[in-house]
């Protein structure tokens, strides 16, 4: 197969302006996905290359358990819309996707696998909040991706991949936190995932150019920053019962440049921030994270600077702040992705979970080779 060089920016080159969306994207599958059958789901074991779990259930959950599997299926449900319209985007020669023929079947083939496995790691989720909230679940919602051609979708899969990795990362923790040793069969399963998602995102990294592990230990996120960034992709108002999932939702950031190693970040931010009182935290690795000063640049009417369009929900007085902090990626090695937030105070954040307690917009994406 010939090498695939599409080479990544950051993970917010997906946010840069001309940037075409794709159109929206609504459920059902044909397979009747997210309720599918006893017939499609057989015939998605066979795509998949494999069962769920018989292992029993956890003996024991709890509240703060279940909020994290109807998370986990909320996400879920993304990526297979996701994965889905890549694989008809391609497979109708869209504009921008048009493969050689040599490298479209193989993969054409690998995404119908990874497409299977995000439906039976979406309906094991659900299927999971239905045992432990009395038949209730998780509905998906209609989704827009800003993603304009092959190169821009398989960047857009990477970083998404990338977060809910550190997304299970928290999960297991807060699990075993919270069940103890009750919480083995959940943590088991959760592992499986975790290391089937670490692959994924070593292809996607491939078909760009790049190594396919990208860190020796990967960057790590919390349930509060995937959420508040999924919302990024959904068409507001769209989502039958969001609201079941309690976890804060924080305004967006942006990251407005190409982040190329050490130096100055510009960030986006809608609303008003303080300098002498906030912070700009980043999240990389096993390092704990960094804490670094930042200085205002401009101000604008909320949605658009200097003809930079940016997501307006969340805006405060209506207004888009653009700050710039800096980026110490030689001192840390901060290879891979990067979580960025705001927080209003500054302290010694031990780990992602103490920023996001701190955090007031967030997360931006910032992936470096």
């Amino acid at each position: 197969m010939k090498s695939f060089n599409f080479i990544l920016t950051t993970g917010l080159l997906l946010f840069r302006r001309c940037l075409v969306y794709a159109e929206p994207f609504n459920f059902p599958l044909p397979n009747g996905f997210p309720f599918p059958d006893e017939s499609a789901l057989e015939q998605l074991f066979t795509t998949a290359g494999g069962n769920f779990t018989n292992m029993p259930l956890a003996t024991k959950f709890d509240a703060d358990s279940l909020t994290s599997w109807k998370l986990q299926a909320f996400n879920e449900f993304m990526e297979v819309a996701f994965f889905t319209q890549l694989i008809s985007n391609i497979t109708n020669h869209v504009p921008g996707y048009e493969l050689d023929v040599e490298n479209q079947s193989y993969i054409l083939d690998t995404l119908n696998t990874i497409q299977a496995q995000e439906e039976m790691h979406a309906y094991n989720a659900n299927d999971a909040v239905r045992n432990f909230a009395n038949g209730s679940h998780i509905f998906p919602c209609t989704y827009v991706f800003p993603v304009s051609d092959f190169s821009s979708a398989i960047a857009f899969a990477e970083t998404f991949t990338d977060l809910y990795i550190g997304l299970l990362t928290d999960i297991q923790m807060r699990t075993a936190r919270s069940l103890g040793t009750d919480s083995y069969p959940i943590v088991y399963v959760l592992a499986q995932a975790l290391g089937q998602e670490g692959q994924q995102s070593g292809w996607f990294r491939s078909l760009q150019g790049k190594h396919p592990s990208s860190q020796p230990f990967l960057t790590s996120s919390t349930r509060e920053l995937v959420f508040s960034w999924l919302q990024r992709v959904i068409v507001p108002g769209s989502c039958p019962n969001m609201e079941d999932i309690p976890l804060q939702i924080y305004p967006t950031l942006d990251v407005k440049d190409k982040v190329v190693g050490t130096g100055p970040v510009t960030l986006l931010v809608p609303g008003v921030v303080d300098p002498a009182s906030q912070r700009v935290v980043f999240i990389n690795g096993a390092l704990v994270p960094t804490v670094v000063p930042f200085n205002v640049t401009s101000i604008s009417e909320c949605g658009m600077i200097k003809g930079y369009s940016t997501d307006a929900r969340g805006c405060d007085k209506d207004v888009i702040t653009s700050i710039v902090a800096e980026f110490p990626y030689a001192h840390n090695v901060m290879h891979g992705m990067t979580i960025a937030t705001i927080v209003k105070e500054e302290l010694a954040f031990v780990n992602a979970e103490g920023v996001t307690n701190a955090t007031i917009y967030g997360p931006a994406i910032i992936q470096v080779n």
